[in-house]
């Protein structure tokens, strides 16, 4: 099950950032993030006030925490994504995103089967795989794709953790909250600029086409939440990183088919061992 949940919210996150991705080469990367979070925000809303859920201090304290860590990490990621190859740098991110996580899941006394471990590990070298390019091809990978790409790394593995760390009978609140903190983050930055800037930040909304992705983007990434928090919540830590580390499949299969971006031989078979690492660690 925990397996399954974790697999299943890489696969949406992945299919969220490719058309974040998409839309920030239409427009700015904060107006995207900011479009795709309040997508997200109604989303999560309805269903958090429909359910169940209880409220205490640190599911707030978290969700705050997790909103800030993620936000910045949306943030850089989309403007990575804009600026360098699709299939480099989602993966590239994935990689801090799968190893710290782990490690202090690891460190609190998580522990799983001999087998999970070895799964784990295999993970991560598909994470690997899935960031080698076709050796002909060109790859451009500027140093500031770098910074922001590690930025987004270290954002989203500072969102698990918070978010992992919250009460288990708090359901959906600190998402909740986690959406409430990075919309106002995302909106307070773009005010300044359109201040500083006049219309320059808003021009996208112009575009018809980038605003609809950004706003799939959102409610795909209501859902990848969604089924993150229930695991987290259901299971351990260091196995739903790990397994919420693969969303470059989703990100990758899509700009194969969509992009033409094509796949070296080592990223389909980091793409095989990816999901049977996922097979491997839903029956241990």
């Amino acid at each position: 099950m925990i397996a399954l949940l974790g697999l299943s919210s890489a696969l949406v996150y992945g299919a969220s950032d490719f058309l974040g991705g998409l839309a920030s080469r239409r427009m700015t990367s904060l107006l995207v993030s900011l479009l795709s979070q309040l997508a997200a925000l109604l989303i999560v809303t309805v269903v958090t006030v429909s359910g169940s859920g209880h409220w205490s201090a640190s599911a707030v304290l978290l969700g705050a925490v997790a909103g800030v860590a993620g936000g910045i990490g949306t943030w850089a990621f989309y403007a990575s994504l804009a600026i360098g190859p699709m299939s480099v740098v989602s993966p590239g991110v994935a990689m801090i995103y799968a190893v710290v996580p782990a490690i202090v899941g690891f460190a609190i006394g998580e522990r799983i089967a001999p087998l999970g471990y070895v799964a784990l590990a295999a993970v991560v070298v598909a994470a690997v795989l899935l960031a080698v390019p076709r050796q002909r091809d060109p790859v451009r990978v500027t140093p500031r794709a770098v910074v922001l790409g590690s930025i987004a790394g270290i954002g989203f593995a500072g969102y698990i953790i918070a978010i992992g760390r919250t009460p288990r009978d708090s359901g959906l609140a600190p998402l909740l909250v986690d959406l409430c903190v990075a919309t106002l983050l995302y909106g307070t930055v773009l005010l300044v600029n359109r201040v500083r800037r006049g219309r320059a930040e808003l021009a996208g909304l112009g575009d018809r086409l980038g605003v609809v992705q950004a706003v799939l983007a959102g409610i795909l990434l209501a859902l990848g939440n969604i089924l993150l928090v229930v695991g987290l919540h259901l299971g351990d830590l260091a196995v739903m990183g790990v397994l919420n580390a693969l969303y470059p499949l989703g990100t990758v299969i899509l700009a194969f088919f969509v992009l033409r971006e094509r796949l070296s031989v080592l990223q389909a078979v980091g793409i095989v061992l990816a999901l049977a690492a996922s097979a491997v660690l839903a029956v241990v």
